[in-house]
């Protein structure tokens, strides 16, 4: 800890003007963000949060609630970063770390699709300036028009999140404004058709996503979209909230879930 807080000084003092390495000094020291604290290791995934809004509501989102329920986990960014800002932190890390990730579409953000031509305008300038390490979002999928975009700057990999392949329950945890499934779903396929690494992000709920209609749309999603990858991440969430906005009904248990996949789908 000591380390980190040393390394965090000389990093700020170095570059004291840069808001968006501020943030992550904040998100590694306070909130003891792991990915925050890669940044000032020079290692492995570097996170660049770009977006103060959103355009879902996800019941459980960790930067922002609604004043009459609970607190959110952390406090969202506020302010948008300028390209000089993002390739000030993300180009020494690619040039530098190991393993180098650089990833859009943080815990501490809204969706990096709001600022789609920043992201757009970062990632040119960064390719155009080395070829070295990997360039993700992490993302809702919402706009196709903008991820192939930013596919054709240079983007490497891509992952949407989402808890459930069929879109009533979908809607009901993500509350997207102003777009369908159907687009997550485009961006997933048109992603994958320009060749970028793609994965989905799903939220697991044991008890919800195990259950046997799930299982069969997400087998239908991975067919249809040909992903690279499924990333089950434990959906952290008061059982009874979620439970209440998906209805009821019984999971096969995720073990069985696993062996369904692995079965469908060995690669």
């Amino acid at each position: 800890n000591r380390l980190l807080k040393r390394k965090v000084e000389i990093s700020l003092k170095a570059n004291s003007r840069n808001r968006l390495l501020r943030q992550l000094a904040r998100c590694a020291l306070e909130y003891h963000c792991f990915a925050a604290k890669n940044v000032f290791f020079r290692r492995w995934e570097c996170p660049l949060p770009t977006s103060p809004s959103c355009n879902a509501a996800c019941i459980g989102c960790i930067s922002l609630q609604p004043s009459e329920c609970c607190p959110a986990s952390m406090e969202r960014i506020g302010f948008v970063p300028t390209r000089e800002e993002v390739v000030g932190v993300a180009l020494p890390h690619l040039k530098e770390a190991e393993d180098a990730i650089v990833s859009f579409g943080q815990g501490c953000e809204g969706e990096p699709l709001m600022q789609w031509q920043l992201l757009e305008r970062s990632i040119r300038e960064l390719r155009e300036r080395t070829d070295r390490g990997t360039i993700n979002l992490n993302t809702n999928g919402s706009f196709p028009d903008r991820v192939a975009k930013l596919c054709d700057a240079g983007l490497n990999s891509l992952r949407v999140t989402l808890n459930s392949p069929h879109p009533k329950y979908y809607n009901r945890y993500h509350k997207p404004k102003g777009y369908t499934f159907g687009k997550v779903v485009k961006s997933l396929i048109l992603e994958k058709e320009k060749g970028i690494y793609t994965s989905i992000n799903l939220l697991v709920f044991p008890g919800f996503t195990d259950r046997e209609r799930e299982i069969e749309g997400l087998v239908g999603l991975i067919k249809k979209t040909n992903l690279d990858l499924i990333q089950m991440r434990n959906l952290n969430i008061d059982p009874d909230l979620y439970l209440q906005a998906m209805g009821k009904g019984e999971g096969v248990g995720i073990s069985k879930m696993i062996e369904i996949l692995k079965k469908e789908f060995p690669s």
